[in-house]
């Protein structure tokens, strides 16, 4: 299933980037199956993660202890705004 999910989505994610449409789904009910065979769901994820610059603002001494501390300040952002959004 971690296969079919991968190719899914990047296929997805292909069709994005190319602004091309993404064919609907099809219901069960669409399907002739033949005996002892069978339907399985597969689940795609989808996000844009292409990376964006955007300039912030912190104060000096802030910016003296990320530097000291050796934190990765978009890591710690992204972070901060994953929890705050409640998302992945």
């Amino acid at each position: 299933m971690y296969m079919a999910q991968s190719a899914l989505t990047q296929w997805i994610e292909y069709l994005i980037d190319k602004k091309q449409s993404i064919p609907s789904a099809n219901s069960f009910g669409e399907f002739e199956m033949a005996q002892g065979k069978f339907i399985n769901l597969i689940r795609a994820d989808i996000k844009d993660n292409h990376t964006v610059k955007r300039t912030v603002s912190i104060p000096k001494w802030m910016d003296d202890q990320v530097i000291e501390s050796g934190l990765n300040l978009s890591r710690v952002l992204q972070d901060a705004l994953k929890e705050r959004l409640h998302v992945g």
